[in-house]
């Protein structure tokens, strides 16, 4: 007790508005998340006409019919199918290319080239993307969300590897050479293991890009039994009428995995995302 009155009055004011400011910032985030998790023990009356209160009684069967109506097994796989062949692309080639570009061969021209690929929205992508894989006809194809997503993706991966690659020492790269180790092998052996922050940062922040993306879907998928989660989250919406509790359900549901993901690799990405912040 006595430590906290020996600080001066000014650091104490400074540390108390920092954390009411993160703390107002933490409810603002959450309070979305939690409103949908309890509009989903709801049904529609409840909703309209307490929409901020704690259900009265949790209709839990929001969830049964959810699951069932959006079938929620099978566009679950769908959706781990694409995500996961999508990072297995994604982390090869922006790991071998940011590798190459900060270790081997610096290249500022391809550098800048895979930065210009952040400042492209998506939807300029549509119309010439739809074009590209009816000539190739790949359109209603969960191939075709593979290529896109990690076409779309690979600009932020290899802006974010490429900032950790550089804060890796060069005497790791020295010191295997003298050992008698090829570019591959030290890229194998010595980079990859070190560079595991910056893999599960791009993979982390992929996944969330690509499992919660509905645009892409909507435009190449339509096939029922080739649907994404998020697209069969999205149809449980009603022509005329919809029932947002069982939407919220299905949200909820689609949360869970992305949720879980960034969890198990939370404190590698923040550590990817740091990397080359401060300089010693």
């Amino acid at each position: 007790m006595m430590k906290i009155f020996k600080k001066p009055l000014k650091s104490i004011v400074a540390s108390a508005v920092k954390y009411v400011v993160l703390t107002i910032s933490a409810v603002v985030c959450l309070y979305p998340f939690i409103w949908v998790v309890l509009s989903s023990l709801k049904d529609n009356s409840e909703i309209y006409g307490k929409p901020f209160s704690l259900p009265e009684a949790p209709k839990f069967e929001n969830y049964a019919k959810a699951w069932s109506g959006a079938d929620v097994a099978r566009n679950f796989v769908n959706s781990m199918l694409v995500c996961i062949s999508t990072l297995i692309i994604l982390i090869i080639i922006t790991s071998m290319a940011s590798y190459i570009l900060t270790r081997v061969r610096k290249s500022k021209i391809l550098d800048l080239y895979f930065s210009l690929g952040i400042m492209i929205p998506i939807h300029a992508l549509l119309i010439p993307s739809v074009l590209i894989f009816k000539h190739l006809h790949l359109t209603d194809n969960l191939l075709s969300l593979v290529i896109m997503y990690t076409a779309v993706n690979i600009s932020f991966s290899m802006f974010i590897m490429n900032g950790f690659m550089k804060n890796i020492p060069a005497e790791l790269d020295e010191a295997a050479t003298i050992d008698g180790c090829g570019k591959a092998q030290i890229f194998w052996y010595v980079i990859l293991p070190v560079a595991k922050p910056g893999i599960a940062t791009v993979a982390t922040l992929a996944f969330l890009n690509c499992w919660n993306d509905l645009l892409m879907g909507l435009v190449l998928i339509s096939s029922p039994e080739k649907k994404t989660l998020s697209l069969a989250i999205s149809a449980l919406k009603g022509s005329y009428a919809t029932q947002y509790g069982l939407l919220c359900a299905g949200f909820v549901i689609s949360i869970i995995p992305a949720v879980i993901m960034y969890l198990l690799f939370q404190k590698q990405v923040v550590a990817g995302m740091t990397a080359g912040a401060v300089k010693g």
